[in-house]
């Protein structure tokens, strides 16, 4: 049996200023995350604005962390679905929950 496996199940606009995006997950918590007002790799397709993101991001300790452990955090989401690997939205929420289930396969 698998435990504290996360999954993403919707996303919707954040209701808090400033922010783009909130994300909900299986437990029931949800994290706002993305600059309401800012373009990403959504919006420009720009890879190298997206490897620069990437770069800056993961020069934060605390950042690089959440991010490569997988630990959900608006660092996480942000980093995974709006400079993620595609251009869609939809593709890349996919992506993040294979590798939440690959990660939790392995314990």
């Amino acid at each position: 049996m698998i435990y504290n496996m996360f999954q993403i199940i919707y996303i919707t606009e954040s209701p808090r200023l400033f922010k783009k995006y909130r994300v909900y997950l299986n437990d029931g918590t949800y994290y706002d995350f993305g600059l309401d007002k800012s373009q990403t790799y959504l919006d420009h397709h720009d890879k190298q604005i997206r490897e620069n993101y990437r770069l800056r991001h993961l020069g934060n300790t605390t950042e690089k962390q959440l991010i490569e452990n997988l630990i959900p955090s608006p660092s996480l989401f942000s980093y995974y679905l709006l400079w993620g690997d595609t251009t869609s939205l939809i593709d890349n929420i996919a992506i993040l929950n294979s590798l939440f289930i690959k990660k939790y396969k392995s314990k």
